[in-house]
């Protein structure tokens, strides 16, 4: 593994989310889901699909929000959310940090086993590029921010999303962020 930046990630990250929706309407690929491992044993511990955050948070929530409640016909806001996110969201990578969320059951093992004082690594890999590092998990409260834009993100995928929902943030620890080819 070798030491690369951390705009690396984050760039790789919205070109693959930009080309997702463009190519595939949405359908995410292998690069956009995190795998969660023990690096002792380097054996997975949970795998799933990450929503990537902007900077501004607050206002990103507020316009999925509005996108969500503008109709409530899930083709038509499926449709916008498509062509949102293949047009000008990820053409920026400067707007988002590399911090990420992800939903899970209320009742989801992983969520529940959590500890908040410890370092969890992860791996993000699409065929020949991926990347390798540790970080800070925090499970959100509904009224937070980050918790608010992922609901209203996936609600524009999921019609059938409730709130009774868990989703967590992860922090990258920026410092050990590894490439792996």
């Amino acid at each position: 593994m070798t030491k690369v930046g951390w705009r690396d990630f984050i760039v790789w990250q919205c070109s693959l989310r930009q080309r997702n929706f463009r190519m595939f309407k949405g359908k995410p690929s292998d690069g956009v889901i995190c795998q969660v491992y023990d690096k002792k044993t380097n054996t997975e511990i949970k795998k799933f699909f990450t929503i990537l955050l902007e900077k501004q948070v607050k206002e990103a929530a507020k316009m999925f929000e509005y996108m969500n409640r503008r109709t409530y016909d899930p083709e038509e806001r499926y449709s916008k959310a498509v062509k949102l996110f293949s047009s000008e969201y990820f053409n920026t990578p400067e707007n988002f940090d590399g911090r990420f969320t992800a939903t899970f059951l209320k009742n989801d093992k992983f969520v529940n086993n959590l500890k908040s004082s410890k370092k969890y690594n992860v791996q993000f890999f699409e065929r020949d590029t991926g990347f390798d590092f540790p970080v800070k998990i925090k499970k959100l409260k509904k009224r937070d921010s980050e918790w608010q834009c992922t609901f209203w993100h996936n609600l524009m995928f999921n019609p059938s999303l409730d709130d009774n929902i868990e989703v967590l943030l992860f922090t990258p620890v920026k410092t050990e962020l590894k490439s792996k080819s």
